[in-house]
């Protein structure tokens, strides 16, 4: 059983890294240094010697897998390519124990070749580091024969997968008969491998806890609504929806899994209705560990600005403190939005509370201090190029490990001013949310209180009956 993916790679990644060890040559001027990098950066994923184990399982398609970035930078620039799209990322993997590390990448090559090898340069590599064996191609997006692109279509990934369909069963594999559902997205199945909350588990979250409280619909209906979630059970449709607030369009309950249809729904909450569920009538009682501490924290500084919005900020979405376990059905739906965002916020985080940055003027002034920083290494850089093709020996080799240094120092530089774009453009939209999230709980609490008083006053009404 194989399963095949593959998507665009732009010039916008992560983890940028300068590949372009002789720029003069190789470079297309109509391209920028980061779509260079873009194209570079996958390379190396896929080549990645700690992930192949062995450089026998890195095979080029119509090109050499030690020159192959520069060969298809090359083939761009003949046909004057501009596209915003550098290569295609795509892979294939392997039910777990069903083939060996030899067939894979055979099979691996073989379908590059069926699928692109008359017109496109393609990287095969096999990655051992996975209890599932997979193949990792990088293809770039123009035809070295012709000019024209490659299509990340539906088309095209039907075909890919009737391939390498075809080249499992000839090598006795299993198959996939009858596969079901679309092709998910990219940030969506990184969210998901990487153990990130997502729109969907969310969701999941929250009807569990609703089914878990339920004995009737209505009361499921009813804690949903709690959650900030409507379900719709419109019994002119054949499925139920669910829909959150800040949701453009409602989701069907099936499609979260198999205990989400409506049978399974409906056979859930009537099964709670025959749980006996106990509990004890107190708890026991807890030692509680009292500790002194010297001092007095009335002057204690709080910390304020950019530091300090970040900081709740974490807090609320249970990213801080750290182990802290969170329930993210019931967080506000705002903060639901940022969930797949967590990574950068924390990071982003990092650096004001790194570099001490409480102000939008301090955040300015360090993201300019790179800038500078790195139009000086880049002026460093280009000298150093043209040092290295003139030099040898000994030389060339101090060259080469300054050139080094500074590679890494610019991947440093560029996520720092990447990581201040990003603060400078989140800034004021955390203070709006964190503003309605107040406005929406102080509301809450009003609401509350004024029910309680109300149910609290009936007990002093006088008997309506005369006192029977």
């Amino acid at each position: 059983m194989a399963v095949c993916e593959i998507w665009d790679v732009r010039g916008r990644l992560d983890h940028p890294i300068d590949y372009a060890e002789n720029p003069d040559k190789t470079a297309n001027p109509k391209y920028t240094e980061a779509d260079l990098q873009a194209l570079g950066d996958v390379m190396k994923y896929a080549t990645n010697d700690s992930k192949t184990e062995r450089q026998y399982f890195v095979t080029g398609v119509n090109c050499d897998p030690a020159t192959a970035r520069d060969e298809m930078m090359i083939a761009k620039a003949e046909w004057g390519d501009e596209s915003e799209i550098v290569c295609y990322h795509g892979f294939q993997s392997f039910k777990h124990g069903e083939v060996i590390p030899e067939q894979a990448h055979e099979v691996g090559v073989k379908l590059a070749e069926k699928m692109w090898g008359d017109r496109f340069q393609v990287i095969v590599a096999t990655h051992l580091n996975t209890e599932c064996l997979h193949n990792h191609f990088v293809v770039n997006s123009v035809s070295f024969m012709d000019g024209k692109h490659y299509h990340d279509n539906k088309a095209n990934l039907r075909l890919l997968r009737k391939r390498s369909d075809e080249l499992c069963r000839e090598y006795a594999l299993s198959v996939i008969e009858h596969p079901s559902g679309k092709k998910k997205p990219y940030a969506l199945y990184q969210a998901e491998k990487n153990g990130m909350p997502t729109r969907d588990n969310v969701a999941r979250q929250a009807v569990d806890e609703a089914i878990s409280k339920s004995f009737t619909l209505k009361d499921f209906d009813r804690i949903m609504a709690e959650m900030g979630y409507r379900v719709s059970f419109d019994p002119n449709r054949k499925y139920w929806t669910i829909i959150g607030r800040g949701w453009k369009r409602p989701k069907r309950l099936y499609k979260l899994g198999e205990d989400y249809s409506n049978e399974r729904i409906t056979e859930r909450i009537r099964e709670n209705s025959y749980a006996v569920k106990f509990s004890r009538f107190a708890e026991p009682h807890k030692t509680v560990q009292v500790f002194r501490v010297k001092g007095s924290l009335k002057n204690a500084k709080k910390i304020g600005g950019l530091r300090g919005l970040y900081l709740h900020y974490c807090y609320r979405l249970g990213i801080l403190p750290e182990g802290r376990q969170q329930n993210y059905a019931r967080l506000h739906y705002l903060l639901k939005d940022d969930l797949m965002k967590m990574e950068a916020i924390s990071q982003e985080t990092r650096l004001l509370c790194r570099n001490h940055i409480d102000t939008v003027e301090q955040l300015l002034s360090y993201k300019g201090s790179l800038e500078t920083e790195m139009a000086e290494l880049t002026k460093q850089r280009k000298e150093l190029y043209s040092q290295s093709r003139k030099s040898g020996g000994e030389e060339k080799e101090a060259v080469k490990a300054r050139l080094t240094e500074i590679t890494e120092r610019m991947k440093f530089l560029r996520k720092e001013v990447r990581l201040c774009g990003g603060i400078e453009a989140r800034n004021d939209t955390l203070k709006e949310k964190l503003t309605t999230i107040r406005a929406d709980e102080q509301q809450g609490k009003e609401l509350m209180t004024n029910e309680h008083r109300r149910r609290s006053g009936r007990t002093n009404r006088p008997n309506e009956l005369g006192g029977i």
